[in-house]
């Protein structure tokens, strides 16, 4: 299969990005297992939070008849508005809509689909929208504060979904200088509708009833073409610990100011990035989740790193409480006297448990920490049963233990199945295509970082990050010391 073919059949997606945050080129193909690896403050943060942006603002459902279902709601509410306003459309959908939109997989009729596609390319005030967006998660002011420093440029970023052919559906963002811009570029491929309405939307007779068709046939034909980014994502910030440990003293503030007439807040107090207040309005409702078919995953990472069950209580404020129950005892441990090991995973399961289904995009910023180099190997193996089992999985890691372990699995698919017994994962083995390790190294001059794929060494067993030149570089320094003393020794001195 062609990388393109590949990369259709695993929904994977490209994000190219140029001079956004300290990242002056990025062009990253995201896999079901995607790695940022490379020294800090170099953009694997700002990337991972960018994806995120870009699958919040894709994917946002906004309207009830979307709650149950991938629906790009600002996306689409431009489209329509975008769109000519002409009798003749009107009566053209009206003819097509009754039928097509009980059928599976109708093809969109050539003169409509010409409408359709000029609706996808001009995304009319869609940009406002993501702008916000992506303002919120970074918790900046301006997006201009997001422009690389040093440059007076614009920043740029670009989307592409793999279509049938070889060309992709592409959605590029521009920003900076006060200016925000989004365009989107549609292959001439057949567009589709896949029973995009429950029950059909009957005959147009109105505006209204033609909003509403249109509404629902764009939803569609977009499913179809960038299905991946309308699935929901979840951010797990770095010092998931810290926060943990004080939720409790956040849902109590959040109850006394609540309570308390004429509060205040003083206008010095930071404003939250989104990833940070999404990751706690998700611990505050957790509680309130009904648990999914990936509760399963939950238990096993339970077992296998813990182990032992986080337990979620529900106050009668109606905000929930988080505990540990080891194995075999009969009490639990609140979470801030249990071990750092245990307050750093259970979010994750958490999350596992009430949140991510298959399908869905789950970002975990440096998973290494508090754990021991023998349970990042171990929890590289759960993330690859995550994958196999269909969650999207992304990681930021200063981690040598967990890219070795994942190295393994990926070469353990080279080996039949049945000739797997006795190895450490044989069940959870990866291929090539379904994980991605990429290096963000600064620029020469020091203003900025590129991002390359991190090919698998399969000499070394590893995707190569130049630890290794570091444990050389200590050894190297040990030699010169133990040499040094040696000569004072053998001189008196």
């Amino acid at each position: 299969m062609s990388r393109t073919a590949v990369s259709a059949a695993n929904g994977n997606y490209r994000v190219e990005v140029t001079d956004f945050g300290p990242i002056a080129h990025a062009d990253v193909d995201l896999r079901p297992l995607t790695v940022f690896a490379g020294p800090s403050n170099t953009g694997k943060s700002y990337m991972a939070m960018l994806v995120y942006a870009l699958h919040r603002f894709f994917g946002s459902s906004q309207l009830p008849e979307f709650r149950s279902r991938p629906h790009p709601f600002w996306l689409i509410e431009s489209m329509v508005d975008s769109l000519p306003k002409s009798e003749t459309l009107s009566t053209r959908i009206a003819e097509w809509w009754p039928v097509a939109s009980r059928i599976d997989r109708e093809a969109v009729p050539d003169d409509l689909a010409d409408h359709l596609r000029s609706a996808l390319e001009d995304v009319g005030t869609a940009d406002r929208h993501l702008s916000q967006e992506v303002s919120r998660c970074f918790g900046v002011e301006a997006l201009d504060d997001l422009v690389r420093r040093g440059i007076e440029r614009t920043a740029r970023v670009s989307v592409r979904v793999p279509s049938a052919g070889r060309e992709s559906v592409h959605y590029r963002f521009e920003f900076g200088q006060a200016q925000t811009r989004l365009v989107g570029q549609v292959p001439a491929c057949p567009l589709f509708v896949s029973q995009a309405s429950e029950g059909g939307t009957g005959l147009v007779n109105s505006l209204s009833d033609y909003r509403l068709v249109l509404r629902d046939v764009l939803g569609s034909v977009v499913r179809n073409l960038i299905g991946p980014l309308l699935r929901s994502a979840y951010y797990l910030p770095a010092d998931r610990t810290g926060v943990m440990n004080s939720l409790q003293v956040v849902v109590g503030t959040l109850i006394q100011n609540a309570t308390t007439a004429g509060v205040r807040f003083s206008p010095n107090v930071p404003m939250l990035s989104g990833v940070l207040a999404d990751f706690l309005e998700d611990l505050i409702k957790i509680a309130s989740k009904k648990r999914l078919r990936t509760q399963r995953l939950a238990q096993t990472l339970e077992k296998n790193l813990l182990p032992g069950t986080i337990r979620v209580r529900q106050s009668e404020t109606g905000y929930p409480s988080f505990a540990y129950r080891p194995s075999g005892w009969a009490v639990d441990l609140p979470m801030r006297r249990t071990s750092s090991l245990v307050s750093e995973l259970a979010p994750i399961v958490l999350y596992l448990r009430h949140l991510v289904a298959r399908g869905d995009l789950l970002i975990i910023e440096e998973p290494e920490s508090h754990l021991h180099p023998a349970m990042q190997a171990v929890f590289a193996r759960e993330l690859a049963r995550l994958v196999i089992s269909g969650v999207r999985v992304m990681l930021t890691t200063h981690s040598e233990w967990i890219l070795e372990a994942l190295a393994n699995l990926v070469r353990l698919a080279d080996l039949p199945t049945n000739e797997r017994t006795g190895i450490t994962g044989s069940e959870v083995a990866l291929t090539s295509d379904q994980v991605g390790a990429w290096m963000f190294t600064p620029t020469a001059d020091g203003t900025g970082s590129t991002v390359k794929e991190i090919p698998l060494d399969t000499e070394a067993g590893s995707y190569p990050v130049g630890y290794g030149e570091i444990t050389e570089s200590l050894y190297n320094d040990w030699a010169r010391i133990a040499n040094r003393i040696e000569e004072l020794r053998s001189t008196g001195a």
